[in-house]
């Protein structure tokens, strides 16, 4: 409603101003000159907002908070809210279920939200309490209301739950994540994010964009945010938040598009802060096509821009009081929204008008010396810089990202894109309301993501997606090490073998069709299992 105001004020004053500055010679140079100004302020609001990501850029060396092991084993409950999930939300339960924390520590809590799908007999099937919740006013629809519908049910039914950890229906959070949560938890965190990391990060161009955008965010923002004790912005996948912030707040309040964002700067204003736990990971399904980017964008646009105005201003105003640089970091967070939209309405515009000489003919110098200006800004302040980050990004972090650089580098050398596609999603999500549909998963999983989830959970990644109902004979894959510290056969040899007709990622499946022929790698590595036992 705001940026609909603004965009109808915006597009009225460039009409009239054009009626106008066509009565006169004078006149024109006059509106030409007022427009050559506002655009050196709109640039030079841009900067602003973009110096304080550039600090960050170079405070990667930081290291972000650590915390010691946890003395106490606390209750979670895992809640993911779904709706029409039922191709992806199995594997995620299985692989919830897999977690190395004690099993009658934690219990996994489905909301099946209006769905017209299987999701809910899935969800239950593979071991988690389903809450089912059907509710007709298009008004109350949406994830927020799910899961103000979930936690109550959960809080009634496990009373005793210390804290919660929120997951998408796609999230696949490494065995020990809850573990960490624990130790963040343990050691006084009430409010805590993880590291985001993609399944399907060398599937194509954009969901290789969309993800490492994500890294980055973790890698630079989030790590620098942490080791700074600057307060961060915790986002759905898992985010983990303390049950006494709930019953304090009287159940879930934060009931906007971007309901993480919301429930962020609710509990910043009560003097609590998000914090980080970089070891724990999660990974997400990442949009593969641009029309899911742009939708994924546009809902996230919406919700964040009426947040900019009922709590980034306010988080502005509080920074001089409190003298607390998290409000400012906040602010300019949410500022990123309107200036999204602000660009994408005004440089258009602008150049437009002057290229299209409208007001003011261009000589031939001017028009020269004004698209050399415009390239060297767009090189030299758009599409260097973003590339320069997505490099960095990947060797900073190329451990925990696994992906080769080949494989990479299309993503890397297109980083650039995902702003582009980001900015018109956020804009178009200013003016069209965004609905919480079903998201078309790609179900394409990169190699280094099988790999690690199978090192980790010591199951077949067959078995995660239902593919194979028995998590044994799986011997070829134990780690390098035991707990007597006999060595064992390494992993690469067998997964060299399964794995060579499928380099680089697997779509659906990790495994071959099984087949009657047994290699000679195989037989080699069967013996030896065999003579260490």
């Amino acid at each position: 409603m705001y940026f609909k105001r603004i965009t109808v004020a915006f597009l009225c004053t460039m009409f009239y101003t054009c009626c106008v500055a066509a009565t006169s010679t004078r006149g024109v140079f006059f509106i030409m000159a007022v427009l050559e100004t506002i655009n050196n302020v709109v640039i030079g609001i841009v900067s602003v907002a973009f110096a304080f990501q550039v600090i960050y850029l170079f405070l990667f060396f930081l290291k972000p908070e650590q915390y010691p092991k946890a003395k106490v084993k606390h209750k979670f409950a895992v809640l993911v809210c779904a709706h029409n999930e039922g191709e992806v939300i199995g594997a995620t339960v299985r692989n919830l279920m897999l977690q190395k924390y004690p099993r009658e520590l934690y219990r996994i809590f489905v909301v099946a939200d209006n769905c017209t799908d299987e999701t809910a007999s899935i969800a239950r099937q593979a071991g988690a309490t389903v809450y089912i919740r059907q509710e007709s006013d298009p008004k109350k629809q949406g994830k927020s209301f799910a899961l103000k519908f979930g936690l109550n049910r959960m809080l009634e039914d496990f009373p005793d739950a210390e804290s919660v950890i929120l997951f998408d229906a796609d999230n696949f959070p490494l065995p020990d994540y809850i573990d960490k949560m624990n130790d963040a938890f343990d050691s006084g965190a009430t409010l805590a994010r993880g590291y985001n990391h993609a399944t399907n990060l060398t599937q194509n161009v954009v969901a290789g964009v969309s993800g490492l955008w994500y890294i980055r965010d973790c890698r630079f923002n989030c790590h620098a945010r942490s080791a700074l004790r600057i307060g961060e912005m915790l986002v759905g996948g898992g985010m983990m938040f303390s049950v006494s912030v709930i019953r304090e707040d009287g159940g879930w309040k934060a009931m906007g598009y971007s309901e993480d964002a919301e429930f962020t700067c609710n509990q910043l204003f009560k003097k609590r802060k998000a914090h980080y736990v970089s070891e724990a990971v999660v990974y997400e399904d990442q949009p593969s096509t641009v029309g899911q980017l742009f939708k994924r964008n546009m809902r996230m646009g919406r919700g964040l821009l009426r947040l900019f105005f009922t709590h980034g201003i306010k988080c502005l105003a509080l920074f001089p009081v409190t003298f607390k640089y998290t409000f400012l970091d906040m602010f300019l967070t949410l500022l990123f929204i309107p200036i999204a939209g602000l660009c994408c309405f005004w440089f258009p515009a602008y150049y437009i008008i002057l290229f299209g000489q409208f007001l003011e003919p261009l000589d031939h110098a001017r028009f020269v010396w004004e698209i050399t200006n415009l390239v060297i800004i767009l090189v030299c302040a758009f599409l260097i810089p973003f590339i320069a980050q997505a490099f960095l990004v990947f060797f900073l972090d190329r451990k925990k990202i696994g992906t080769p650089l080949r494989k990479t580098l299309p993503a890397i050398i297109s980083f650039p894109l995902f702003m582009i596609i980001y900015a018109l999603g956020i804009t178009a999500g200013f003016l069209f309301r965004a609905k919480w549909k079903s998201i078309d998963r790609s179900k394409f999983y990169d190699k280094s993501f099988v790999e690690k989830l199978e090192s980790e959970t010591g199951v077949p990644f067959d078995y995660i997606l239902g593919k194979n109902p028995e998590k044994k004979d799986f011997a070829p894959y134990k780690p390098s090490f035991v707990c007597d510290f006999k060595p064992v056969l390494n992993a690469e040899t067998k997964i060299k073998t399964d794995f060579a007709p499928f380099e680089g990622s697997f779509p659906l499946s990790a495994y071959p069709e099984a087949t009657t022929c047994v290699s000679q790698a195989e037989s080699e590595a069967a013996a030896s299992l065999d003579d260490e036992d």
